[in-house]
């Protein structure tokens, strides 16, 4: 009966308001890409990342998601490039780069795209989003891009696995042919060697252009959804950096969201970490760089709220590949 009421609600939240919230993805740091335009193209190499996540398993018609990234720069070069062994990412480094230089990197152009589905319930929501960034040096090691996302989504019902007490229920026997919706958003990403700090909104264009023409008929609505994220670098011994790191987010006329996390990185290969989410969940994360290649992570959320009582599981894994990387970076210099 229990996990009967939860799809219920599942379906008649997600119908009421389409995506209160983009996909939660606990492993968010390490994708900010995800939520900010601004950050395409900030390393020197082309960045591919794939994600997949299953939110309290075990439970009908519980959440799942998925998503594929892809972002690189475009007319980037670091002015007098380090020897490998001394490049911010590379094992052993601690030292920081290019001291005698005004910047650190040039002025450049960046291009990406994400591709996102998401099911909870009877909905399944898709997107494709087209990314541009300008990246911009401010002073000596602190550098400023802006960035653009524009795209479309497409909503889908499962009518036929609907199972209804009333069969002429007007709702979900009524057209749901108007599903596409285009999407545009906006983001700010200032950055140095240790430090980030970014604002971005999402799903900016509201749509409700449909729903005054017919108020009388379902609809679907985008609402607004911003975000403030913000991360610091640490460098706790030779071996150790610590990274402190935030994300406030909201959709318009909603509450704000509060997520903390940690992440200690060991020898810029393995690190591990921990995250919470206020009145939501907590997590444990851990993660491998295993090559100039190839990185992986994992995490596993534990529900601090109700849900608790009908699932304690939620797995989210990360693989990540680092293409066309000429300098052998191992771990990010821009995002940690």
């Amino acid at each position: 009966m229990a996990r009967l009421l939860l799809i219920l609600l599942l379906c008649l939240t997600a119908l009421k308001g389409i995506a209160q919230f983009h996909p939660n993805y606990t492993q968010y740091m390490q994708n900010s890409f995800l939520v900010n335009p601004a950050v395409a193209g900030i390393e020197p190499y082309a960045d591919v990342r794939a994600g997949y996540r299953s939110q309290w398993v075990g439970v009908d018609g519980a959440p799942v998601s998925y998503y594929a990234t892809v972002h690189a720069a475009l007319g980037k070069g670091d002015r007098n490039t380090l020897p490998l062994n001394r490049l911010p990412g590379a094992l052993g480094n601690s030292s920081n780069a290019n001291k005698n230089n005004r910047f650190y990197n040039r002025s450049h152009h960046g291009l990406g795209a994400i591709v996102q589905t998401d099911k909870a319930g009877l909905l399944r929501a898709s997107s494709l989003n087209l990314n541009y960034a300008y990246h911009l040096p401010m002073t000596d090691g602190i550098n400023l891009s802006a960035g653009a996302s524009a795209g479309i989504a497409q909503f889908n019902l499962d009518q036929n696995s609907a199972v209804l007490q009333n069969p002429d229920d007007p709702f979900l026997n009524a057209d749901f042919s108007n599903m596409l919706k285009f999407d545009l958003g906006l983001g700010l990403w200032l950055y140095g060697e240790n430090f980030y700090l970014g604002a971005s909104g999402k799903q900016l264009l509201m749509n409700d252009k449909g729903i005054q023409q017919h108020p009388d008929r379902p609809f679907l609505k985008m609402l607004p959804h911003y975000y403030l994220t913000g991360g610091l670098r640490l460098q706790a011994s030779r071996d150790i950096s610590l990274t402190p790191s935030f994300m406030a987010k909201t959709v318009l006329g909603g509450k704000v969201a509060l997520d903390g996390n940690l992440k200690a990185t060991y020898r810029q290969q393995f690190w591990g970490g921990a995250s919470y989410r206020h009145q939501d969940a907590v997590a444990v994360m851990v993660g491998i760089y295993v090559n100039h290649l190839i990185d992986i992570s994992y995490s596993h959320d534990i529900p601090t709220t109700d849900m608790r009582r009908v699932s304690a599981n939620t797995h989210e894994v990360v693989l990540g590949l680092k293409l066309n990387n000429p300098y052998r970076i191992i771990c990010p210099r821009w995002l940690w």
